[in-house]
């Protein structure tokens, strides 16, 4: 084995703290026609070590303490595929043609592309393949994945998901995840899937936790909805989609406008501020998002279903009542506002549509969390803290993924629903006939 040098970091504690107060040493360790070789540890430069003191009278010990060298890493030629004396392998030779990840099937398609199962040829590890959309851009690569993988190379939390690798294939870019079996949309969908309010409770407060990183990292996520939460089949459930997402200003609010864009969170989902054109928003509408969810694990569909931004406005007044000044003082300053303003006063019908489905204190944090004032919602982590989480029943495994024949996602779900519908057409022209 032969190459350039390759550079091994050492930790200060190897060698003498009391003369040298660099934060590491480096050796110069490297392979040559089949030898081993090493040089000296570098004597640290900077101007600590030029400051540090002498060595008092009669301590024998040297001031710099040479780290033992062992060839115990190097690779011996009589073996194959391991390392001398050591556990761990970087690298080993494999014998493949063409791609590494063979494609099963498409089971997403969202705006920035598309999502696949795929199977690793070498580990037998399925994975997730999204692949970006790249044929309409003109100025290189996209911002909003550029700013997607930043950020999940950032994170590493049980309820995000997280980002394995990044790759390239003719002249297409993929990011590569671990593969999650469903998402919380597909399973709403199969009216056979039942799941118990223990069960209910649990997912819920996994995506609170979720949530809850995200803000206190500063980040929003601004695409929450139940295709975007997904589940594997051990009921871990993780938040994903960050194509949206992004870090907040580091800005007083109180002095200038962060001016984030509105046209972001898909429809339903979509928060009375963002509807009205607010620019000025922050971890409030990721909590608008998580409430329509909350209700939707009882119902089993979205609770607000508009065509249009004016629309989806009035599905909102329909069942959370219209806007008042009293709830919210300065709604006016919104920049639809008075061009969207209602004729006429709608009452909260909220505890009648929901009251009687959902226990006290399910009802009490829904009401919390979909505010229409957004000063008025409370955050993710005073929602982990609500007595809804204390009460009977108390949270349960997700025993309920155990028992789902198949792997069920938002766009398979659409699928088969399609396939019914076509199914009944068919069925009714040949009944007519």
């Amino acid at each position: 084995m032969s190459g350039r040098p390759r550079f091994q970091r050492y930790d200060r504690p190897q060698y003498n703290d009391e003369y040298y107060d660099d934060r590491y040493y480096y050796r110069n360790d490297y392979y040559h026609n089949d030898r081993y070789y090493y040089e000296e540890p570098r004597l640290p430069t900077g101007p600590r070590a030029t400051s540090a003191p002498t060595a008092p009278k009669g301590n024998t010990q040297p001031a710099f303490k040479r780290a033992k060298v062992s060839n115990k890493n190097v690779m011996e030629d009589d073996e194959d595929d391991e390392f001398a004396r050591n556990d761990m392998v970087f690298m080993r030779p494999v014998d493949l043609k063409g791609a590494v990840f063979e494609r099963i099937n498409q089971v997403g398609e969202g705006t920035y592309g598309k999502v696949y199962k795929a199977k690793n040829k070498i580990t037998g590890q399925l994975v997730a393949l999204k692949r970006l959309r790249l044929e309409s851009e003109r100025e290189g690569f996209p911002i909003t994945a550029s700013r997607e993988i930043g950020l999940l190379q950032s994170f590493n939390h049980p309820n995000i998901v997280g980002l394995s690798e990044m790759m390239v294939e003719k002249n297409a870019v993929y990011m590569v995840f671990t593969y999650m079996n469903h998402d919380l949309a597909g399973i709403l969908q199969q009216a056979e899937i039942v799941i118990s309010d223990g069960e209910k409770k649990n997912i819920f407060k996994q995506l609170l936790r979720g949530i809850n990183y995200l803000h206190a990292k500063k980040v929003i996520h601004r695409d929450i909805k139940g295709s975007n939460i997904l589940l594997d089949d051990k009921g871990v459930l993780k938040i994903t989609d960050f194509g949206l997402a992004r870090r907040m200003k580091n800005i007083n609010s109180n002095v200038e406008s962060p001016n984030y864009t509105n046209r972001v969170i898909t429809l339903w989902y979509r928060p009375p501020e963002i509807l009205l054109g607010s620019t000025d928003y922050g971890r409030e509408v990721d909590i608008w998002g998580i409430g329509c969810i909350l209700i939707e694990l009882f119902t089993r569909h979205a609770i607000f279903q508009g065509t249009d931004e004016i629309d989806q406005l009035w599905k909102v007044y329909d069942i959370m009542g219209t806007i008042t000044v009293e709830e919210w003082p300065d709604c006016n300053t919104l920049p639809w506002f008075e061009m969207l303003r209602p004729n006429s006063h709608k009452p909260s019908l909220f505890r009648h549509k929901f009251g009687s489905l959902l226990s006290p204190q399910c009802f009490n944090l829904a009401t919390k969390l979909l505010a229409k004032n957004p000063k008025n919602r409370i955050s993710a982590s005073d929602a982990l803290r609500h007595p809804y989480f204390m009460e009977e029943p108390q949270e349960q495994k997700l025993a309920f993924v155990d028992k789902i024949e198949g792997e069920w996602h938002e766009f398979e779900a659409k699928k088969k629903r399609r396939q019914l519908r076509e199914a009944k057409q068919k069925e009714m022209v040949k009944n007519s006939g």
